[in-house]
C-alpha cells in the first residue's frame, strides 16, 4: 500500500473476510513485523488469544496482540477492512480496523502507552470516517499525522483529538 509516495509498513488493506486469516494477512504483508524472528509462532499466539476472547472492542476496531520474546519495542499494524469482518464485538457491529500488536513482558509500559494512543485516536468517529475513506482523504492533516503515528511507531495523540 502506498501512502503518501512511499510503501506503508504499518497499514494494509485487508480482503479476507474471516477475522483468523485477516489476522494473518496484517502480519503477514505489514513489514514491521519483519523483525519478529519467528512470525509463525507469533501470528499462533496472536490467533490462540482471539480464539480465548474476542478482541474486538466496538466502534469497528479490535485491537488483536501477542507476546513476542526478545524486541526491544512494540510492533503495531493496522489493516483496513472496507467490507467489515464478523468479530464477535460487544455491539455486534463489523470490525474495519484490525490493529494487530506485538509486545514483550518487558515493554508493559511501552504497550500500555501505545494502546491508548490509538485508543483516543480511533473513538473519534471523524477519524474512524477518515481511515475508512482513506484513498480519497489522505491529504487531510489528522488523518496524515495518524498515519505517521503508525509508520514512525511513535504513538502520541495530542494533535489528533
Amino acid at each position: 500500500m502506498r501512502i503518501f509516495g512511499k510503501e506503508s509498513s504499518a497499514v494494509c488493506f485487508v480482503e479476507s473476510a474471516n477475522k483468523y486469516e485477516a489476522i494473518e494477512e496484517v502480519i503477514e504483508h505489514c513489514s514491521i513485523f519483519s523483525s519478529i524472528a519467528d512470525r509463525p509462532s507469533f501470528t499462533r499466539h496472536v490467533i490462540a488469544r482471539e480464539r480465548l476472547q474476542t478482541t474486538g472492542i466496538g466502534h469497528g476496531v479490535a485491537i488483536a496482540h501477542g507476546k513476542v520474546k526478545g524486541i526491544d519495542h512494540v510492533h503495531i499494524a493496522l489493516g483496513i477492512s472496507y467490507e467489515g469482518l464478523e468479530y464477535e464485538s460487544p455491539d455486534s457491529l463489523p470490525v474495519h480496523f484490525l490493529f494487530v500488536i506485538a509486545s514483550s513482558t518487558a515493554l508493559q509500559m511501552e504497550y500500555l502507552a501505545s494502546l491508548s494512543a490509538i485508543l483516543r485516536a480511533v473513538r473519534s468517529d471523524r477519524i474512524r470516517s477518515l481511515l475508512l475513506d482513506l484513498q480519497h482523504n489522505g491529504s487531510k492533516r489528522v488523518i496524515k499525522e495518524f498515519l505517521c503515528m503508525m509508520e514512525s511507531q511513535h504513538f502520541t495523540v495530542a494533535s489528533l483529538q
